[in-house]
């Protein structure tokens, strides 16, 4: 009763608060700002697209950088990035320049930054972000682009000036961004994203599997990171599967993980009381090199799922509070493992108010080896 009644008041507070957001910013928009009617032509020269957030979602977007390169060959287009995302871009042929965006910069700090932008003359800025955060909108007008397109929410639109549809819930991420370039003329029927790696990453992959006695084998990736506590499968979980793929399969397991994920992955390796192989980096490039080079890999809802399907390299994810419509990965090659019949499924919460974490305490690793196993021997 308790949770039940902190989440409706966290979510009146919430609404109030876009609400008011929202009527004061219409206010100004219908006052200060007049839609332009965007030339679909060769006119666009110069395109900012704005991916500023997580790694999952810079690689979702990559479908949409083919998209408009296609459309508009001759364009130079410059994708904003975060520190965290912008690894995934490199040896991108889509992508022409890479800006760094710092969101933990104070303000005075990004005004000027941005301000250096209008140097480029922008002749149009996407942000595709479909939630009610005003930063994007605001960068794309700093950024001081001719035409800025972007979705309508709770007053955003005050700072775009082209097409501003309105937000359509359980689409997928990849959709959401395809559906906003159809207003600019640009249609694709490609939705699998790509990560392009480089030769020197490939070499340096082969000498690490080389040294660790794998380069012969076949590899199972294991990945238990994820950003918010809900979205983590136990693991005591994923120290069970690991003892079952060693016990019933002929593969080897390679247990990867960010520095912030060192004492999870610790964890694990004390809970399977044998040696694992272990693959620490800070390096993005390097995880994908070493992923790529993998049968499969295991995975909560996070960004290395998706950089797994951008590699081809088919999946096993567990998705458990997160709108699966909207994140599930495309393709048959993937599995995605939910309890769908759960009355609190979807709830989008980063800790379990009811204490059970039943959404991803009922996946049982006896399952995930069982497809493990149809996917190795099909």
């Amino acid at each position: 009763m308790r949770f039940a009644f902190e989440i409706r008041i966290k979510v009146v507070i919430k609404t109030i608060y876009l609400t008011a957001r929202r009527y004061a910013l219409r206010g100004l928009h219908l006052l200060l700002s007049r839609e332009k009617s965007i030339p679909v032509s060769e006119s666009l020269r110069t395109i900012l697209f704005i991916r500023v957030d997580r790694v999952g979602d810079m690689v979702l977007s990559t479908p949409a950088f083919e998209a408009i390169k296609a459309a508009f060959p001759r364009a130079q287009l410059t994708v904003m990035a975060s520190k965290v995302n912008m690894s995934i871009l490199k040896y991108n042929p889509h992508v022409d320049e890479v800006i760094v965006y710092d969101r933990s910069a104070i303000l005075t700090e990004k005004i000027h930054f941005l301000k250096g932008l209008r140097r480029h003359h922008f002749d149009l800025a996407i942000d595709p972000c479909d939630d009610y955060e005003l930063e994007t909108a605001w960068i794309a007008w700093m950024s001081g682009a001719t035409y800025r397109i972007g979705y309508a929410a709770y007053g955003r639109e005050i700072f775009l000036n082209g097409p501003t549809p309105k937000i359509e819930a359980e689409k997928h991420f990849i959709d959401v961004t395809r559906d906003l370039l159809r207003f600019i003329g640009v249609t694709s029927d490609h939705y699998h994203p790509l990560i392009y790696l480089d030769e020197s990453e490939q070499v340096w992959a082969t000498k690490w599997l080389k040294e660790k006695g794998l380069q012969d084998k076949m590899l199972i990736a294991i990945h238990p990171g994820a950003h918010y506590e809900t979205q983590r499968w136990p693991p005591k979980y994923h120290a069970e599967l690991i003892r079952l793929i060693r016990d019933r399969t002929k593969t080897e397991v390679i247990l990867f993980g960010a520095p912030a994920d060192a004492g999870l992955i610790a964890k694990i390796q004390d809970m399977v009381q044998k040696p694992v192989h272990v693959s620490i980096e800070s390096d993005i490039r390097r995880f994908l090199a070493l992923l790529s080079r993998c049968r499969m890999l295991v995975c909560n809802n996070s960004g290395p799922l998706h950089c797994a399907a951008a590699l081809h390299v088919p999946t096993i994810s567990f998705m458990g509070p997160t709108a699966k419509e909207r994140w599930m990965p495309i393709g048959d090659m993937h599995h995605v493992l939910r309890i769908d019949d759960l009355p609190c499924i979807g709830c989008n919460i980063g800790t379990c108010k009811i204490k059970t974490h039943d959404c991803m305490r009922l996946i049982r690793p006896e399952k995930v080896l069982q497809i493990i196993s149809e996917k190795i021997n099909g």
